[in-house]
């Protein structure tokens, strides 16, 4: 985990994010990108298209608006970055030039949600906070991130992390998701001090099955020396979401590491009940892979 990306958007939960990404980082001394892209103005004209047949106002008008704003995000994200940056100095939390964590900022013009899963490719892990549904980086757009980039996605709910990888759950199923998302994790998952794989029988069958393949699973990563638990759950496959993190949070993690679920190849954006429901609702940092 030597290279983090951070999604920033110009809102709010940009802070959450840093906080996050420094918390996974500072054990490999890591560096993170913090990357602000702003629409470029083809893209502006594009939406302020859209937007004038929703309005009354003027072409140029929307244009000007929404150039107003992106400039305004530009300028947020890059004081919430330089906020946390001072406030980490300030704790002595960055290192020298040979070891300790490393930040820098970058604002580019283009389209956003491209050019993050562009530069993502090139990271170990992408960290975003969770937008509201009218700002940049939506459950949407989050996804298609998620699936584009072919990176570990680190998603950040509203409050502010105190510790990310102390005590790991693992939302485990027998699938290749969950097999990369684990795989994927492994550098977060030697270095916790317990890890605990929650396997959830969404079907009211027999919870044996699953509790066995968590038992597997466990044994498999206990031969890396990591201090693991497992056990199976019964849940109806709507409510399965809700029950882990319920457990989760009953058993102190303080991440959930899933594979990203999805029913269709033919577009990015259909993903499953349970994968929605942990980026939408979910209130511990969830490191999802498709």
């Amino acid at each position: 985990m030597k290279n983090i990306l951070v999604c920033l958007a110009g809102f709010p939960h940009d802070a959450n994010a840093l906080e996050a990404a420094f918390l996974v980082g500072w054990p490999f001394n890591a560096s993170i990108d913090g990357l602000h892209v702003q629409p470029e103005p083809m893209k502006i004209v594009m939406n302020a298209a859209l937007h004038q047949f929703a309005t009354m106002h003027s072409s140029r008008e929307v244009v000007v608006a929404l150039q107003r704003q992106a400039a305004a995000h530009s300028a947020k994200a890059k004081e919430i970055f330089d906020s946390f940056l001072a406030r980490r100095l300030a704790a002595h939390a960055f290192g020298s030039a040979q070891s300790g964590v490393k930040a820098t900022f970058r604002c580019a013009e283009g389209d956003p949600i491209a050019d993050i899963v562009t530069a993502a490719r090139f990271a170990d892990m992408v960290v975003t906070g969770r937008a509201p549904a009218h700002a940049q980086f939506s459950t949407e757009q989050i996804a298609n991130i998620l699936v584009g980039c072919g990176r570990p996605l680190l998603l950040v709910p509203d409050s502010e992390p105190e510790a990310i990888g102390r005590t790991i759950a693992i939302a485990w199923k027998e699938k290749a998701e969950a097999a990369r998302a684990v795989s994927a994790a492994m550098p977060l998952l030697t270095r916790a001090k317990k890890v605990i794989v929650l396997s959830i029988e969404e079907h009211r069958g027999d919870t044996a099955a699953c509790a066995a393949s968590a038992e597997h699973l466990a044994a498999q990563l206990s031969r890396h020396e990591i201090h693991v638990q497992a056990h199976g759950i019964a849940a109806e496959a709507r409510n399965a979401a809700n029950v882990l993190v319920s457990k989760a949070n009953e058993l102190g993690a303080d991440l959930i590491v899933s594979g990203a679920y999805s029913h269709s190849r033919a577009r990015e954006l259909v993903f499953g009940g349970f994968t929605r429901s942990l980026m939408t609702a979910c209130d511990i940092p969830v490191l999802l892979l498709h």
